[in-house]
């Protein structure tokens, strides 16, 4: 039986690979992340959120490259951004489930 923290994030390697890139990142990159990171924690699934987090690090690295600021990375509001990068990812989202469910069944109303 796998662990929970196999389960909410997969292989120990891969979260400690990321956390070592992660870390390279300039300060204030690296501090973003972790707030985006602590946002987007409580609507993950399971282990295949690491993608996720693995492609915003590889947006920061490129971005802090190109010594972009967090603003010209994130745009005005921290959270739609976060929502708009989830929205990418449905299928690691508990909540996107639910939503679905939720339109689903008031669509069946509307419709009877």
């Amino acid at each position: 039986m796998k662990n929970l923290f196999e389960k909410l994030i997969g292989s120990k390697k891969r979260y400690n690979d990321y956390k070592a890139e992660k870390e390279q990142l300039p300060q204030s990159c690296k501090d973003a992340l972790h707030a985006l990171e602590q946002y987007m924690w409580n609507f993950a699934k399971g282990e295949n959120f690491m993608e996720v987090l693995e492609n915003m690090l590889q947006l920061f690295k490129e971005s802090s490259i190109e010594q972009l600021p967090l603003q010209d990375i994130m745009g005005n509001d921290p959270v739609e951004f976060a929502n708009a990068i989830m929205a990418q990812y449905p299928e690691e989202l508990w909540f996107i489930k639910s939503q679905e469910k939720l339109r689903l069944e008031i669509e069946r109303l509307n419709n009877n």
